[in-house]
Formats: structure tokens, sequence, C-alpha cells
């Protein structure tokens, strides 16, 4: 990449200081990483966040800029095993090990490290909890459209599994017709 290719691409003039190089990139790589930390893993959407990361990495390179904060390393994720409720809580404990390491960095390399791992991980932890609920009552039948950013809240979603004995899931049916319909995706995709 030569040099007005990473100025366009960071939509910045060939004027511009290298102070306001340094500026743009940092916004930019606080954008992806502000979005890892807040939105639902969608594993696609997040794949297309590590595209650009990897292009703001290059861009960095290119314009001789170096990343704020200092590289961080993957946390020790928990395995995945278990019935639906352990399948959630071990999930969302993964989920809050990543975000909480990649608080500290704005390297894009070490970010789209992050992203990778929460798209697999995301695509893993569906699959099983899909498998894991299809015996419960009231989950079975047509899978509804739900919209992918519409993830059913975490404490809701574990306070439906925590009870026992119900006739209908209502949140955990929603929940796994938008794990599927995401899945459904990942395989088409």
């Amino acid at each position: 990449m030569d040099r007005n290719t990473a100025l366009t691409l960071l939509g910045v003039d060939p004027d511009t200081t290298h102070e306001e190089l340094m500026d743009k990139l940092d916004a930019e790589t606080f954008s992806v990483r502000d979005h890892f930390i807040r939105q639902p893993v969608i594993p696609a959407l997040f794949r297309s966040r590590v595209d650009r990361l990897m292009q703001l990495s290059d861009i960095a390179n290119t314009l001789g800029i170096q990343p704020l904060g200092s590289p961080v390393q993957l946390p020790e994720l928990m395995p995945m095993a278990g019935g639906a409720l352990e399948l959630a809580e071990t999930h969302l404990e993964n989920l809050l090990r990543l975000r909480t390491s990649m608080a500290g960095t704005l390297d894009p390399d070490v970010l789209a490290r992050f992203g990778t791992t929460m798209s697999s991980l995301q695509a893993r932890y569906m699959a099983a909890f899909v498998e894991a609920t299809e015996a419960l009552p009231g989950v079975a039948g047509e899978v509804e459209e739900i919209p992918a950013r519409e993830e059913c809240p975490w404490d809701e979603l574990l306070a439906e599994l925590r009870t026992e004995g119900k006739q209908a899931y209502p949140k955990l049916k929603r929940e796994r017709d938008r794990m599927i319909r995401l899945l459904d995706r990942e395989v088409a995709g």
C-alpha cells in the first residue's frame, strides 16, 4: 500500500499532520473496539470489522504510526460444556474476559485477534446452545425471523434457563430462533 492509498482509506487529505493522522487512526480503531465491547456478537459482522482492523494496521504501517496502548494477550477461556445453562454462563464469562482484556489497547492487530476469537467462539456457542435446548418445551416449531441485533439480554436468558419445569420458554425460544437464523447465514455465507 502506498501513502496516497493509505490516506484515502483513512479519509484524510495529503497535507494532514502526523498528529492528526494518529488521532484519526486511533478514532477509527476505537470505533471498532467499541463495537466489539458493546454490541452483540454477530460473527459475519465481527469478521467485517476484523477486515477493517487489518486495513487500519496496513495504513498504520504505511504511515509509520505506532498504535496506542500496549499489546495484550488473549485471556484464558473456559471450555464450553454441559447443558444450556452452563453453556450460556460459560459463554458470558468468556465474552466478559475478552472484552475486559481488549479494553487496554488500540492496536489493530491485537484487536483483530480478539474479534476473530469472539466471532469463532460465538459460532461454536450458538451451535452448541441450539443443540442443548432442542428438547426443552415450547422451543420447537417454526423458526421466527428475529433481527440479528436483537439479542436477548443475558440476565433474562439466564433467569429463564434457571427456572425448570416450565411449559414454555418464550425468551429462550426467541433467542434460539435468532441463533438458528444466524447459523443458517454462517453456512450459506
